[in-house]
């Protein structure tokens, strides 16, 4: 994976990251767009596919039992 391609893989980690902890309006389907585009990103390196694999079946998991409203909201 080239420079660009891994600064590219912090940016969308860090755009789900904060998807997750703040979820905002529409944010499961920005969610899912971004996990979309990581995966696809990693794909093209066989290496980083099986490197990620694992945390990308953990942010489609968290994804999907998204019925919890965020912490801020429940304070």
């Amino acid at each position: 994976m080239d420079y660009a391609s891994t600064r590219e893989l912090v940016r969308l980690r860090h755009e789900l990251r904060r998807l997750v902890v703040e979820r905002p309006a529409g944010s499961r389907e920005a969610a899912r767009a971004t996990l979309a585009r990581i995966a696809a990103l990693v794909a093209a390196d066989e290496h980083e596919a099986a490197l990620f694999a694992p945390d990308l079946a953990r942010w489609t998991a968290s994804l999907n039992g998204w019925n919890d409203p965020p912490a801020q909201a429940r304070a």
